[in-house]
C-alpha cells in the first residue's frame, strides 16, 4: 500500500466511524426513551399509547443529540492545536530539542533521524513523566502539527533498537493518515461518554445532599421526587455504559488492524524485527505493562502503541491485538513466556542491585551506505518512497547527522539560533557572504551576530545539509511568539527577493515554513479539496512542468516531454510549455497554492509528472532536489530527501 492509498484508506475509515457512531447514538436514544417512559408511567400512570410516543421520542432525540454535540465540540475545541494539545491533556512535558539528558537525547536523535529520512519536519516530542509503564503515541491533524509522546517507562526501559522500533511504528501512523482520524475519534467518544458523566454528576449531587431527603413530608411528594432524580441519574449512568461499550467497539473496529499494519511498516522501515518485538515482549512480560494511569487513558486508548486501558470488554473489544499475536507476526521465533522469565530475572537483579544494569545495548557502528547493491534510481523508485521510510534512508540520516558540525546542530535546537540558521542558509545559498544593510533593523537584536557566526560554517559545509537542518529547526521555531513569527516571515521573503538570481533554496524554505508553521501561528488551515482531476488545472500544471523543465537548460523540451508522458491520458487540453518569463518562482508559488487543493489521486499524478520531468536527464541536482521538496511540501506529500539520490 503506497502513501496515497494509505491516506485514502484513512478517509474511508471515516465512513465506518460514522456508521458505528450512529448505532451508538440510536442505542442511547432508544435506551433513554424507554427508561424515561417507564419512570413517567410509574409516576403518573399510563403515558400515551403504551411505550410509543412520537412527541416524547422527538424530545429525547433532540436532548441526546444536543448533549452529544456539546461534548464533542468541547473536546474538539480542546484539541484544536493538534498533537501537542493531546500530549498536554495526557500530562506530557515537551522535550527541549537541545536537551542534554541522556535518555531524552537518545529519543530526540531517533526522532530526528526518522524525520530527516522521511522528509518530514521534526515533530514535537513529549514525555509522560508520571507514567512508569511502556507506551507511546502519535497525535495531530497533519504532519505539520504532529506530536510524538513516550512514557517515562519507555524512555528508561527500552534500549535504542526497541525505541527505534516503537518510534517507527508511530511514524507509520503519521504517514498512513491515522492521526487525524484518531483525534476526531476522541471528540466523538467524548460526546457519547458525556451521558455517563451527567449521570455520575446527578448521583454524586444527590449523595452530597443527604440522599435527596426533602424537608417536605413524603405526603407532599418530596420522597418520590428524590427517588425519581436518583433513578434518572442511575439510568444515565447505565445508558452511559452503553456509550462506553459502543466507544470500545468503535475503537476496536478501527484500531486493531491498523496496529498490525503499523507493526509491519515499522519492521520494513528499520529492517530489525527484534527491536519492535523486544519492546512488545517487555510490555507483555507484565500483566498491565502498557497501562496509562491518566484519567483520559480510556478515551485515548486507540492512540497508543499498546492498550493503555483495561476493562471487562477487553476480550471482545480490545483496542489492540494481543501482544502474543503481534510478536508472532513480527518475529515467530520469539517466545513470550521465555521473555517473561528473563524479565523476572532482570527485575530481581534490579531489586538486589540498586544501581542495576543498563538495558541499553551498545550501539553497533553502521557503515555509511554506498551506491552499490541498490536498484537504479528511477522516477518510480522516488515516487514509491513518498510518505515512507527505508533502512537505507535511516542510515543515511544517521550518517548525515554525524557529518553536520555540532555548532549547526546546536543552533537548530535553540529558538534564536534556529532563526539565525535559516537566515544564514538563505544568504549562503544565494551566493552572498555579507548581511544586507537593512538586516539588523529588520531581524532584531542578537540575530545579526548569530547569523554572521553561522555563515562561514555553512560556506565550508555541504549544501545537502541545508534542508535537513531546516527540518530540525522547525521544532525550535514553533516556540516563537506570533509577533516573532511575523517578523521572521518578513525577513525570509525580503532575503529571497533581494537575491541576485532566483534562489531555489529560499523558495523551498518559504514553502516549507508556510506549510509547517502557518497552522501554528495563524488561522489558515489546509485548503479544502477543489480538484478531483487535472482537467481544471491547465494553467497551474503548465507553470509547474515548465518551471522544472527550464532547469534542464538546452534539454528543456525533452524534460517537458518526459513530464507529460505519465499524465498524457488525464492531462488538460490547455497544457503547454511556457516561456521562461511566464514560469518564474512567483508564478510557481501561485500555482502550488492551487495545486494543494487537489485529491490524493491527483497529487500522485502531479508528483509523477514532477519527478519524470526532473529525471529526464538521468540526474538530480541539489537545486532540483530543493525545488521538488518545496513542491512536495506545498501539496502535503513528504518526499525523503535521501530518496532523490543513489541509495
Amino acid at each position: 500500500m503506497d502513501f496515497f492509498e494509505a491516506q485514502d484508506r484513512a478517509k474511508r475509515n471515516t465512513g465506518k466511524l460514522v456508521f458505528l457512531y450512529l448505532l451508538a447514538v440510536i442505542g442511547i436514544i432508544v435506551s433513554i426513551y424507554v427508561i424515561s417512559l417507564l419512570i413517567i408511567t410509574w409516576q403518573f400512570g399510563s403515558f400515551g399509547n403504551g411505550l410509543w410516543s412520537p412527541v416524547w421520542l422527538t424530545i429525547v432525540t433532540i436532548a441526546v443529540m444536543f448533549t452529544i454535540l456539546i461534548g464533542t465540540l468541547i473536546r474538539v475545541n480542546q484539541l484544536r492545536k493538534g498533537g501537542s494539545a493531546v500530549a498536554e491533556l495526557l500530562g506530557g512535558r515537551r522535550v527541549d530539542p537541545s536537551t542534554t539528558d541522556t535518555d531524552e537525547r537518545r529519543l530526540m536523535n531517533i526522532v530526528e533521524e526518522m524525520s530527516i529520512a522521511s522528509g518530514m519536519s521534526v515533530p514535537d516530542v513529549f514525555v509522560l513523566d508520571d507514567e512508569k509503564n511502556i507506551n507511546a503515541f502519535a497525535a495531530g491533524f497533519h504532519t505539520t502539527d504532529a506530536a510524538i509522546g513516550v512514557t517515562r517507562g519507555a524512555l528508561e526501559q527500552l534500549n535504542r533498537d526497541e525505541m527505534q522500533g516503537v518510534i517507527a511504528h508511530e511514524f507509520s501512523h503519521i504517514f498512513n493518515g491515522d492521526m487525524k482520524f484518531n483525534i476526531r475519534l476522541i471528540g466523538v467518544l467524548n460526546g457519547i461518554l458525556l451521558i455517563h458523566v451527567m449521570g455520575m454528576v446527578i448521583m454524586r449531587s444527590m449523595a452530597y445532599s443527604g440522599g435527596g431527603r426533602s424537608r417536605k413530608s413524603s405526603k407532599d411528594g418530596g420522597g418520590n421526587a428524590a427517588l425519581v432524580i436518583i433513578l434518572v441519574g442511575l439510568s444515565l449512568v447505565v445508558v452511559g455504559y452503553i456509550g462506553m461499550l459502543f466507544g470500545r467497539m468503535i475503537q476496536s473496529a478501527i484500531s486493531r488492524q491498523r496496529e498490525y499494519l503499523a507493526d509491519a511498516a515499522a519492521v520494513q522501515y528499520t529492517r530489525n524485527p527484534d527491536g519492535l518485538a523486544g519492546a512488545l515482549a517487555k510490555i507483555g512480560s507484565k500483566k498491565k505493562g502498557a497501562e496509562i494511569r491518566d484519567g483520559h487513558a480510556m478515551e485515548m486508548s486507540h492512540l497508543f502503541f499498546a492498550s493503555s486501558y483495561h476493562s471487562f470488554f477487553d476480550r471482545l473489544y480490545s483496542t489492540h491485538p494481543p501482544i502474543e499475536k503481534r510478536i508472532r507476526a513480527i518475529n515467530p521465533s520469539m517466545d513470550l513466556a521465555d521473555e517473561k522469565r528473563k524479565q523476572k530475572i532482570r527485575d530481581k537483579f534490579a531489586k538486589d542491585h540498586v544501581a542495576g544494569a543498563s538495558t541499553e545495548k551498545p550501539e553497533a557502528s553502521v557503515p555509511a551506505p554506498g551506491i552499490g547493491g541498490h536498484a537504479a534510481l528511477t522516477p518510480e523508485v522516488i515516487l514509491g518512497a513518498i510518505g515512507t521510510l527505508g533502512q537505507n534512508h535511516i542510515r543515511r540520516a544517521e550518517t548525515m547527522l554525524d557529518e553536520i558540525p555540532q555548532p549547526l546542530r546546536t543552533a537548530a535546537h535553540e529558538a534564536l539560533p534556529a532563526e539565525a540558521l535559516i537566515y544564514a542558509m538563505i544568504i549562503v545559498s544565494g551566493e552572498q557572504t555579507e548581511l544586507p544593510a537593512w538586516f539588523e533593523d529588520e531581524a532584531g537584536k542578537g540575530l545579526p551576530r548569530e547569523t554572521k557566526r553561522l555563515i562561514p560554517i555553512l560556506q565550508n559545509g555541504d549544501r545537502s545539509w541545508f534542508l535537513p537542518l531546516a527540518d530540525m529547526a522547525h521544532g525550535s521555531l514553533r516556540g516563537m511568539t506570533r509577533d516573532q513569527y511575523s517578523g521572521f516571515r518578513s525577513v525570509i521573503r525580503r532575503l529571497a527577493l533581494e537575491s541576485e538570481t532566483e534562489n531555489l533554496f529560499a523558495f523551498a524554505i518559504n514553502k516549507i515554513v508556510e506549510r509547517k508553521l502557518e497552522n501554528v501561528f495563524s488561522a489558515n488551515k489546509s485548503p479544502s479539496i477543489r480538484h478531483h482531476n487535472l482537467k481544471t488545472l491547465g494553467r497551474e500544471m503548465s507553470v509547474l512542468i515548465s518551471a522544472l523543465a527550464k532547469l534542464s537548460g538546452e534539454k528543456k523540451h525533452a524534460a517537458w516531454d518526459a513530464g507529460i508522458e505519465p499524465i498524457k491520458k488525464v492531462a488538460p487540453d490547455s497544457l503547454k510549455l511556457l516561456d521562461d518569463s511566464d514560469c518564474r518562482l512567483d508564478d510557481l508559488d501561485k500555482a502550488l497554492d492551487e495545486l494543494a487543493a487537489t485529491a490524493n489521486p491527483v497529487k500522485k499524478f502531479i508528483l509523477s509528472s514532477v519527478i519524470h520531468t526532473v529525471m529526464a536527464d538521468k540526474e538530480i541536482t541539489i537545486e532540483e532536489k530543493e525545488l521538488i521538496r518545496a513542491i512536495s511540501e506545498a501539496i502535503d506529500c513528504p518526499i525523503p530527501i535521501n530518496a532523490m539520490a543513489a541509495a
